[in-house]
């Protein structure tokens, strides 16, 4: 039995429409996490409010809550992924491990400082806070999920040990890093340069991390 050209192209029709509406919420939920973390870097975490984020935006409030379920998932989101970008781009590279991680971690510190606002909005918030929310650790779109990437290569080039998986060295490697940031964040013992608190806490992990 044949098939008319037009009934033909309504599948097509269809997927296409499917697609651009797909892209579309891409977008709305891109601008939206755009907007919010722009108010947490000029307003901070207490004066943002989602009613100013969704009016930025140019939407309701019932279309802010289809994207996201407060305000504290903007920065939940953002800390999860926002390293995602960097990491790719150190997994391309064909430098030995240890030194992709040492010129990552220098650019994840010299970011923080840069963006100190933000940052402590994250840190104030305690939008990323694994004990109650497990999925921080746990998705798939973590940047863990890179850094272990990252560690296994290391791993099986026989740069780094393999006395230790290389979810329990990310997690390590991440656990010392994040104590470095909030010292340099509470200005502990006195204020500092995080690159420096970062270079030797990396420094500290190299030592049990090599073969």
């Amino acid at each position: 039995m044949s098939t008319s050209s037009s009934e033909a192209a309504e599948p097509a029709t269809a997927t296409t429409q499917g697609g651009l509406r797909a892209r579309k919420k891409l977008r709305q939920r891109e601008d939206i996490m755009r907007i919010g973390l722009e108010l947490f870097r000029r307003r901070g975490y207490g004066k943002t409010t989602v009613q100013e984020i969704a009016r930025r935006a140019e939407i309701s409030l019932p279309t802010f809550y289809n994207y996201f379920p407060s305000k504290d998932a903007i920065l939940r989101e953002f800390a999860m992924t926002g390293w995602g970008p960097a990491l790719a781009e150190v997994l391309g590279s064909q430098r030995p491990v240890p030194e992709r991680l040492k010129l990552f971690l220098r650019g994840v510190a010299e970011h923080l400082m840069e963006d100190r606002k933000l940052w402590y909005a994250l840190a104030v918030s305690n939008a990323y806070n694994p004990v109650r929310d497990p999925e921080v650790l746990s998705s798939d779109a973590a940047g863990s999920r890179m850094m272990e990437a990252l560690l296994a290569e290391g791993q099986r080039r026989g740069e780094l040990t393999r006395e230790f998986s290389a979810v329990r060295l990310a997690s390590l490697l991440e656990g010392i890093m994040l104590r470095a940031c909030i010292e340099w964040g509470a200005s502990f013992p006195k204020p500092h340069d995080l690159r420096e608190t970062i270079a030797v806490s990396f420094s500290f992990f190299m030592r049990g991390a090599r073969p």
